[in-house]
């Protein structure tokens, strides 16, 4: 059974040490390169109001770690592409999208976030440029 829950790392695209602008300079590298990343889910935080109780408190900050971990994962990626000349692109499930999970792993939620994305996919929506949260 797999149970980080996400906080390890949610994706990843080269180890830490590797740099393919090392290996282009090495090899005589030259195809340009793309990383395309869609993420399944919101990357903005997300309001909801929590009994006073440990267990309720304990669960939203664990569920805000995890996001916060994965949008640290997607600037790793991002700090990775620019150093080594790859194009970054990025899409995810917009703040538009409301439906609320009712328990994790809901069957409604998680069909509901597949059609939202194969609707984004469908739409020709634009991929972004960066990671949420930073202006170029």
């Amino acid at each position: 059974m797999h149970v980080d829950g996400g906080t390890t790392n949610q994706v990843f695209l080269l180890p830490p040490g590797f740099s393919i602008g090392t290996a282009r300079k090495n090899y005589g590298v030259t195809r340009k390169l793309e990383l395309y990343i869609s993420r399944n889910g919101k990357t903005s935080p997300e309001y909801r109001v929590v009994k006073p109780r440990f267990a309720a408190i304990a669960g939203k900050s664990i569920s805000a770690l995890i996001k916060t971990r994965g949008n640290g994962d997607l600037y790793r990626l991002y700090v990775q592409a620019k150093r080594d000349n790859i194009d970054y692109n990025l899409i995810s499930i917009p703040d538009s999208f409301t439906l609320k999970e009712k328990e994790p792993f809901d069957p409604n939620n998680m069909k509901a976030v597949y059609a939202e994305g194969y609707r984004i996919g469908r739409s020709g929506a634009a991929w972004q440029k960066h990671p949420p949260g930073l202006v170029n």
